[in-house]
């Protein structure tokens, strides 16, 4: 439009001037028309750069704004959506918290000497989270024989279960050429290395295994017992007995360890640390020169041997056989390993001890004896004869003894263990006051000892019976089962540590204390020992002493005097009261003849304490298929 009217513009002056003027003044209409179409051609060009620079002007402001909108949402995301994982991400690469697992408290004996304490080793660790497929990782370990492949199920069961950001351990004992394998690669592998810990070492191994119990690695199933928080995923938790169920004192708080890493994962500096506290030490009332005595004679035999100090309830012996070393158990095994090892038919894991539960045969007669001497069924005065055999009014089948004793009283029937004796004082007791006196010795309950899985045992009584029975026929109770109940047989069940337990209450003549195996506990960090007072139980505190002394005369007459079950097996005037049993736990059908299975012989007893005057040991012992409670216990 501009450039029609400058164009107008221009025609018109030139229709305005004269023939004369142009001739006149040509040069000067030259000029002005030059100038006139400058002026259009200038104002032309003004027009179309300022088109072009405003269009440039809009397109980059455009740009810039979409970009500046793109970095602003971007930003967004960024600081708000995804703040979080970019800032772990980045304390990954640069600063990481590596947790510091405690010492595991040492455990000692009576006489402070060492039975479990901690060695150092090197073991590969895993930060799941710190890498980027763990399933090919494990793979390529397994391939460079740094893991063992057969481990693989439990691995990935504790990386599904386990805590965020807590190692997992890939193997707990590196050899050396294992170590040396992976530092060749250890560039390929972030997120796994291998770290300085310490490990259970059990220097007695067999001897004292199943009063201390075992460790291992930690399961899934240890972090819904115990309190995960103080858990690094890298240290060790007791599987059984004393490991166990001391855990939360042997095991300590742990500390971490702030370092700077560099992009590969190697540690630069460390930048300060929270230091741990060690678990608490204890100290067991085992002695450690009795256990070794213990488990040599017994190491070849299937049985139990506890011994308790009747002045105060400590344990001095525990012995299970056969035993195990806990050294390879807290070392790792397989699933299929750990199998082979349960499914073992002699049961080398099982504790005897506080979990065997065995017919207590004749060594319950001391107890029956005082019984009757209580509730005036016996007269210890008065001689019972005795031919061999028991007959029960309307009973064709006899209930036969192991020999002939001829007329015996009570002392004499507790020193050569005459069956007919007990027969008889059995029937004239009744079954319900025998029941409820055996429970006076803490028999048919826990001790409650201070471990776990120990086993009750059974005193039957006909309403035992009717509650654990489903046919009315066998819920009956008859009085054949009150006949083989006076020498410890039929339902009857007690375990070594309930013998031992009755044993002690017997020594101090009604007076006992509850069995426990933890004599102290050490504060690591105070350095103090706080020691465990004993417990007493005192379930028998109105029997006459002069009935005590009767039942005494008879164990010491056991031992030491000519027609004793044990007379012979020990010096002369040995000091020493005690009481030899079999119990029979087949049919004497089955046990009789020639080529009977070891599993179908009678289990040898032997209950007993030191010295009668003044005890200072209460023991009982079983020898399973040992045949006879003298020779065998």
């Amino acid at each position: 439009d501009l450039l029609l009217s400058q164009t107008k513009r221009c025609s018109d002056i030139l229709k305005n001037l004269s023939k004369d003027q142009l001739k006149e003044d040509n040069f000067l209409s030259d000029i002005k028309i030059e100038e006139l179409l400058g002026e259009i051609i200038r104002s032309f060009t003004e027009i179309s750069e300022k088109k072009i620079f405003l269009s440039r002007i809009i397109f980059s402001v455009s740009m810039i704004a979409v970009m500046v909108t793109f970095i602003l949402l971007r930003l967004v995301q960024l600081q708000i959506y995804d703040s979080d994982k970019y800032k772990l991400r980045s304390m990954n690469n640069t600063i990481r918290t590596h947790s510091l697992p405690a010492t595991r408290g040492i455990i000692y004996d009576r006489n402070n000497h060492v039975l479990a304490e901690n060695q150092p080793v090197f073991q590969l660790e895993m930060i799941p989270e710190q890498i980027e497929d763990v399933e090919q990782t494990l793979n390529h370990l397994i391939q460079l024989e740094v893991v063992d492949a057969r481990k693989l199920d439990l691995i990935k069961d504790n990386v599904r279960k386990n805590y965020q950001f807590k190692s997992i351990v890939l193997n707990n004992r590196l050899t050396e050429r294992q170590m040396a394998v992976f530092a060749n690669n250890r560039a390929v592998f972030k997120g796994v290395d291998i770290k300085a810990r310490l490990s259970r070492h059990y220097p007695k191994k067999e001897i004292v295994a199943h009063a201390l119990g075992y460790v291992g690695i930690i399961s899934s199933m240890d972090y819904s017992v115990f309190d995960p928080s103080i858990y690094t995923g890298q240290e060790q938790i007791g599987k059984t007995s004393i490991e166990r169920d001391y855990e939360r004192l042997l095991h300590g708080k742990p500390g971490n360890e702030k370092v700077l890493v560099n992009v590969r994962g190697r540690v630069m500096e460390s930048l300060g640390k929270k230091p741990f506290a060690p678990g608490s030490n204890l100290i067991l009332t085992i002695d450690t020169k009795l256990q070794e005595i213990a488990y040599e004679a017994m190491k070849d035999k299937k049985g139990a041997v506890v011994g308790i100090d009747p002045s105060n309830g400590e344990i001095l012996i525990l012995v299970s056989t056969p035993s195990y070393d806990p050294n390879f158990l807290s070392r790792g095994m397989t699933r299929s390993e750990y199998k082979v090892f349960e499914t073992n038919k002699d049961k080398p894991l099982f504790n005897r001890a506080i979990a065997g539960q065995y017919p207590p045969g004749s060594v319950i007669k001391p107890m029956l004896a005082l019984a009757g001497l209580h509730m005036g069924f016996i007269d210890p005065t008065k001689y019972e004869p005795c031919d061999g055999a028991f007959l029960l009014p309307n009973y064709s089948r006899p209930f036969r003894d192991w020999r002939m004793h001829g007329p015996v009283n009570l002392k004499e029937a507790i020193q050569a263990s005459c069956d007919v004796y007990f027969y008889k004082t059995a029937v004239k007791m009744g079954i319900n006051n025998m029941s409820d006196f055996l429970s006076k010795f803490n028999l048919g309950t826990t001790t409650q000892i201070d471990i776990g899985n120990e086993k009750a045992g059974v005193v039957p009584n006909p309403s035992w019976k009717k509650n654990n029975f489903k046919s009315k026929e066998n819920q009956s109770w008859y009085k054949g089962e009150t006949v083989i109940a006076g020498i410890g047989q039929g339902y009857m069940l007690t375990t070594p540590l309930q013998l031992a337990f009755a044993t002690s209450m017997i020594a101090n003549k009604g007076k006992s204390y509850k069995p426990h195996l933890v004599k102290g506990i050490t504060d690591s960090g105070l350095n103090k020992t706080e020691y465990i007072e004993p417990v007493m139980v005192n379930y028998l505190d109105d029997i006459d002493l002069k009935h005590w002394e009767i039942i005494h005369k008879g164990m010491k007459a056991v031992v030491n005097q000519k027609g004793g079950t044990a007379y012979g097996m020990f010096d002369n005037n040995y000091p020493l009261a005690g009481k030899t049993g079999s119990s029979q736990i087949y049919s004497i059908e089955k046990t009789t003849g020639d080529n009977v299975p070891e599993e179908f012989l009678d289990h040898g007893l032997f209950i007993g304490f030191a010295p009668p005057d003044n005890p200072k040991i209460a023991l009982a012992i079983i020898v399973e298929n040992g045949i006879s409670g003298r020779t065998a216990a």
